[in-house]
């Protein structure tokens, strides 16, 4: 941890290498700098030699969404640059110093190295808890962070973490949908946090609301950065995507240059341009022949002050097809009082059938809910 930034080896591009190994020689060398500390930083001429030698490369990332089965998606090196541009025309092409948190096999994790790589910008590598640390805290002054919403929820836990987050240069929070919760506490603690929308289909965001509008009280997550387009269906407003990030191939499916994205998200958009995203069709509970909405019901739920965190979901139920699960956080809720305080609200079928209280929601490894609990 004491260890300063490190310089990464002035051959990392050898031009002997053949059909993009030059990221495997890269890789390696990651690899060597890690063991040694926790941090690296990149040369403004080592980014323009990866600039000119990587047009070949494909890289692809594990991406299960919420189905439960994962998936590979493929992205070339023109899909990555174009998103760390895209997003770049928006904050500035400054060096993109972060403070790396998520996976490097996800996306979001990734493209915090592709950044550096292309402005010469830092990255600190730590597990999100980490940021409890003093040591560790201090190193998120002046920097971006990429946390989901589920890491922020914890984070806000600890003194040391919110001083730190406070000096971030922006924290962008994306991977899911920030509670209304979340976002008061955020707005009372003057968080720089930037929600922001996209996908491992698009090389992460493509949208972007900055912490200036975020602090003011606008809510959503921004409009597109400059790489991307947004419409909604006319059917049931399901966004829908185009970008140029966008990758060549999830699984066995393929994507031609110029192609709409269908997402499983449902929204609307402001008159400036400012996407709200409302809910997931692929969450939607059909419990008695009545399609649930479960993100209506965890605002609901929020809404009382009653619960530090929530989680609905569906589960099988030979009787209604699904029955509504509440999970509820802390494990101490009064139960009983949280009932009668939403009973008014949650009618009919958006009410639980199955309350499960306890002190942690169950969480993915990359830190999203689990919405695949049966």
């Amino acid at each position: 941890m004491n260890n300063p930034y490190a310089t990464l080896p002035d051959n990392w591009t050898s031009s002997s290498s053949k059909r993009g190994l030059q990221l495997i020689i890269y890789a390696q060398r990651v690899l060597d700098v890690l063991k040694k500390g926790f941090s690296v930083q990149f040369a403004s001429d080592q980014a323009v030699q990866y600039g000119k030698s990587m047009e070949r490369v494909r890289l692809r990332f594990l991406s299960g969404g919420t189905s439960g089965q994962p998936e590979f998606v493929e992205h070339s090196h023109d899909t990555l640059q174009s998103a760390v541009g895209g997003l770049a025309s928006r904050i500035g092409d400054q060096a993109m110093n972060s403070i790396c948190c998520l996976p490097l096999w996800h996306v979001g994790g990734w493209m915090q190295l592709e950044r550096a790589w292309s402005t010469g910008g830092k990255v600190y590598f730590c597990d999100y808890r980490d940021l409890e640390n003093p040591k560790v805290a201090a190193k998120v002054s002046g920097n971006l962070i990429s946390l989901v919403p589920a890491q922020l929820h914890e984070l806000m836990k600890s003194p040391t973490a919110i001083t730190a987050l406070s000096e971030a240069r922006g924290i962008f929070v994306g991977g899911a949908g920030m509670n209304s919760h979340l976002v008061d506490v955020s707005r009372s603690l003057n968080l720089p946090v930037c929600p922001c929308y996209g996908s491992s289909e698009t090389a992460g965001m493509i949208t972007l609301l900055e912490s200036s509008s975020f602090l003011v009280g606008i809510n959503g997550v921004g409009p597109c950065l400059p790489h991307a387009e947004v419409r909604l269906s006319e059917k049931n407003q399901q966004v829908l995507i185009k970008s140029s990030s966008l990758c060549i191939r999830r699984g066995k499916r393929t994507f031609a240059t110029n192609e709409w994205l269908q997402t499983p998200d449902f929204g609307k958009i402001d008159p400036s341009g400012n996407l709200i995203i409302e809910g997931r069709l692929d969450r939607l509970i059909n419990t008695g022949g009545e399609k649930v909405d479960p993100t209506r019901i965890e605002t609901i739920l929020h809404s009382t002050g009653l619960i530090e965190n929530c989680l609905v979901y569906g589960v099988s139920d030979q009787k209604w097809g699904q029955r509504v699960v509440a999970c509820i956080t802390p494990a101490d809720v009064n139960l009983k009082y949280l009932k009668q305080e939403v009973k008014k609200k949650l009618l009919g079928p958006m009410m639980p059938k199955e309350w499960i209280k306890t002190d942690k929601i169950p969480m993915s490894e990359m830190g999203k809910p689990n919405y695949t609990l049966e």
